[in-house]
C-alpha cells in the first residue's frame, strides 16, 4: 500500500500565511465599513442637534449654543471629543433664570463657560455626540440658535449677549455655506452643513453628491458646489 504524504513544515507555514493575509483583509474591510457608519452616525446627529438646538431656542425664548470639547470622560472610561446642544439660562439669578432682560441673555456669568464646566448655566444640555478619531466637526462649535428667532450665529459663545436687537450685527454674524464642514480622515469626502440665516434651518449635504458635482447645470446644487470648493 503506498504511503500518504504529509504536509512538510514549510507547506504548513505557507498555508497559515496564506489565510493571514485573508484574515487580515476582511478584518480590515470590517473596521472601514464599521467606521464608516460611526461617520455617518456622527454626521447625522450633529444635524439633528442642531435642528433641535434651533427648535428649543424659539419655544423656550433661550439662546442654545453647540459646543464641542476634547478630552471629555465617558462611562465606559474612554475619553473622546463629544458635542452636544446647551440650553442657556437667562438673567443676573441663575436661579430664577426665567426673569431676564434682552442684555442679560444668556446670563453674563455663563457667556465663556461651557454647562459642561458650569452646570448651573444651563436649564438642559442634549447627548453626548461621539466623534469619531476620524473625524473632524470643530467648525461647529459656538454654533447658536438666538432665543425666540432661532436665528444662527456662528463663533459666538456668548450668543451675542447685549446685541440681540442689532439687526445688522446678527445677520454679519450667520454662518456662511461653507463655514461649517465636517471632515474625515478616512478618505470620505467631506460634508458641509448649510443653515439658513433667516430661519436657522439646516441640511447637511455630502461633497460626493451629484447635486455638488454634477457638470448638468440643471441639476447641479451652486450652492452646495461652492461650499464643497472651499478648504
Amino acid at each position: 500500500m503506498k504511503q500518504t504524504r504529509g504536509m512538510t513544515l514549510l507547506e504548513i507555514l505557507t498555508a497559515l500565511a496564506v489565510v493571514s493575509v485573508f484574515i487580515a483583509l476582511a478584518v480590515g474591510g470590517l473596521q472601514g465599513r464599521i467606521g464608516g457608519q460611526r461617520e455617518s452616525m456622527a454626521t447625522r446627529e450633529l444635524w439633528s442637534g442642531a435642528l433641535r438646538a434651533r427648535q428649543l431656542a424659539i419655544s423656550t425664548s433661550q439662546p442654545v449654543r453647540i459646543v464641542v470639547e476634547n478630552d471629555v470622560d465617558l462611562p465606559d472610561g474612554t475619553r473622546r471629543t463629544v458635542a452636544r446642544w446647551e440650553q442657556l439660562k437667562c438673567g443676573s439669578d441663575l436661579a430664577n433664570p426665567d426673569e431676564w432682560s434682552m442684555n442679560e441673555c444668556p446670563s453674563t456669568a455663563c457667556v465663556d463657560k461651557t454647562c459642561r464646566t458650569t452646570p448651573d448655566c444651563c436649564s438642559s444640555t442634549g447627548p453626548d455626540i461621539v466623534i469619531p478619531d476620524s473625524m473632524t466637526a470643530t467648525d461647529i462649535n459656538n454654533l447658536c440658535f438666538l432665543p425666540g428667532s432661532g436665528r444662527p450665529v456662528l463663533n459666538k459663545m456668548d450668543c451675542m449677549q447685549g446685541q440681540l436687537g442689532q439687526a445688522a450685527l446678527v445677520a454679519a454674524a450667520a454662518p456662511k455655506d461653507h463655514q461649517i464642514q465636517f471632515r474625515f480622515t478616512s478618505g470620505r469626502p467631506k460634508s458641509v452643513l448649510m443653515v439658513e440665516p433667516l430661519t436657522g434651518l439646516s441640511s447637511v449635504m455630502d461633497c460626493d453628491s451629484v447635486a455638488a458635482t454634477t457638470t448638468d447645470t440643471t441639476r447641479r446644487d451652486l450652492r452646495l458646489a461652492n461650499a464643497c470648493a472651499e478648504p
